[in-house]
């Protein structure tokens, strides 16, 4: 079996790390901070107050996930959002209007005009697109109408990536969308006749059926199982400075390219502990070499001339900065119901927010009692990066401006917790194919060096865990002797 070395102790890296372990292979996984997750990490606070860091819930959008939870002995710690969580909502002319569930709903919603309305549903009638790589905001325009795009759409991409549906790369960003189109010529059609066609054997579970989690003590349940489950194979607190592929020798033992056992290995770590520039470089080498960490990360790494001619590249993806700030009230403070989900912001209605989770609707425990309760909202991203760099009380006056506006906000906040993503989530723009491109071929270019990371396969915390399975099962396969 290999030795591995993985950079990156995200949900990612130490999915495969786990996963690898549980195949045999020797496993041991660096992460730079003191606390592996990523940004899987939850605040809990004595007096009954939580806030996630990141990610709110997990999609189970596949057989692989239910396989992960029971093979960590979590299944009896997953929470499910409270049955008040089903509605969605969508700002239009200053106010929030609820997500239509249904035809009858979408035919009486006031979110959407008369001919916007009539627009859909001529949708099966139109035509398939000629782009091969075509923008989402296109797409929309083309098959569902301008007015669809501004409202529903641009609300949606600014909740899921922070991004503008002008620049978002349809078939990479959004693919099921592109598959529907694709396999069926209509969305109308393709979800009426079940939705996309999966290859047999797939244990993908459609979106409109896949339950949505959380676990009692919040997502960073996840990575503290994970870690335990690993025990010593993970290293916090170092400082990757450099990959090589030295040359040597079978039986130079003594050479730190060699193993314990006389084995010649094809990589070498290199690396600083506690992050101190001047603390002695450790090198460690391994048979497989897999890089976990952020993209723009790798732009601290001094990698072999082959590889980074192939990589670094992918330090350009872009990643606006995007700031969490949970705040606490009490109940009698808001005068909405918060019978939902949460509520999405499109750009065209000049808000400083991007959404507002109602985070105590979706998980009850989430704030101290029935008297008292969170939301999550989001600023910045591709759409207003500056917001997301103000300070903290400037960016709180933004956000409960607008939670006034949208929810009758009334009292002052009694919980806050703020989290500020210098560079959050990868922006899968036109364009995108060449960065996995370039991936694909410093792979095959560099035997048992491997890549994985949300700015490659998706980036919701569902497809990086599915992700995760598929990489293992491939390092596996060539790595098991």
């Amino acid at each position: 079996m290999a030795r591995i070395g993985i950079i990156g102790a995200g949900i990612s890296g130490l999915t495969l790390a786990f996963l690898l372990q549980n195949k045999g292979h020797s496993v041991t996984v660096f992460e730079r901070s003191g606390q592996p997750g990523g940004a899987l990490r939850t605040t809990r606070t004595a007096d009954g107050w939580s806030a996630e860091w990141g990610p709110n819930t997990i999609i189970e959008s596949s057989g692989r996930i239910k396989s992960l939870i029971s093979m960590l002995d979590l299944e009896d710690r997953r929470v499910y959002p409270d049955d008040l969580a089903k509605k969605r909502y969508i700002v239009r002319n200053g106010r929030m209007i609820a997500v239509p569930g249904s035809l009858a709903e979408l035919i009486r919603t006031p979110l959407l005009s008369r001919s916007a309305k009539m627009r859909i549903l001529r949708e099966p009638f139109r035509g398939r697109g000629n782009s091969t790589d075509e923008t989402l905001a296109d797409f929309v325009r083309r098959r569902l109408g301008e007015e669809f795009l501004k409202w529903p759409i641009d609300a949606l991409v600014g909740g899921i990536y922070a991004g503008n549906p002008e620049l978002l790369s349809l078939r990479h960003a959004f693919p099921r969308l592109a598959l529907l189109e694709e396999q069926h010529g209509s969305l109308i059609w393709g979800q009426l006749r079940g939705g996309i066609r999966q290859p047999a054997g797939s244990d993908e579970i459609p979106r409109n059926k896949a339950a949505i989690f959380s676990f009692d003590d919040g997502l960073q349940v996840l990575p503290e199982a994970i870690t335990r489950k690993l025990g010593d194979a993970v290293v916090t607190n170092v400082w990757p400075t450099e990959i090589s592929t030295p040359e040597i020798s079978t039986t130079d033992i003594r050479n730190p390219a060699n193993t314990s056992d006389g084995r010649s290995a094809r990589w070498q770590l290199s690396f600083r502990e506690n992050h101190k520039k001047g603390a002695d470089l450790t090198t460690r080498s391994f048979d497989v070499l897999i890089y976990s960490g952020t993209a723009y990360g790798l732009n601290d790494i001094k990698l072999p001339d082959s590889l980074s001619k192939e990589i670094r590249a992918v330090t350009e993806i872009p990643h606006p900065p995007v700031t969490s700030l949970t705040l606490g009230f009490r109940r009698d403070d808001v005068a909405h119901p918060l019978d939902g989900f949460g509520v999405l912001v499109p750009g065209v209605e000049g808000f400083s927010v991007l959404g507002t989770l109602f985070t105590s609707s979706l998980f009850p425990d989430r704030a101290p009692d029935s008297g008292h309760v969170t939301l999550t909202t989001y600023l910045g991203g591709t759409r207003q990066p500056e917001i997301a760099g103000k300070d903290e009380d400037e960016q709180e006056q933004l956000v409960t401006g607008a939670l006034d506006r949208l929810l009758g906000l009334r009292g002052k906040p009694r919980f806050r917790h703020r989290v500020h993503w210098p560079k959050a989530i990868p922006q899968f723009q036109t364009g995108h194919q060449q960065f996995l491109d370039r991936i694909n071929r410093a792979e095959s270019e560099h035997p048992g060096f491997y890549m994985s990371g949300n700015y490659r396969t998706g980036i919701s915390v569902g497809d990086t865990i599915n992700a995760a399975f598929d990489l293992a099962d491939r390092i596996h396969h060539k790595h098991q002797d």
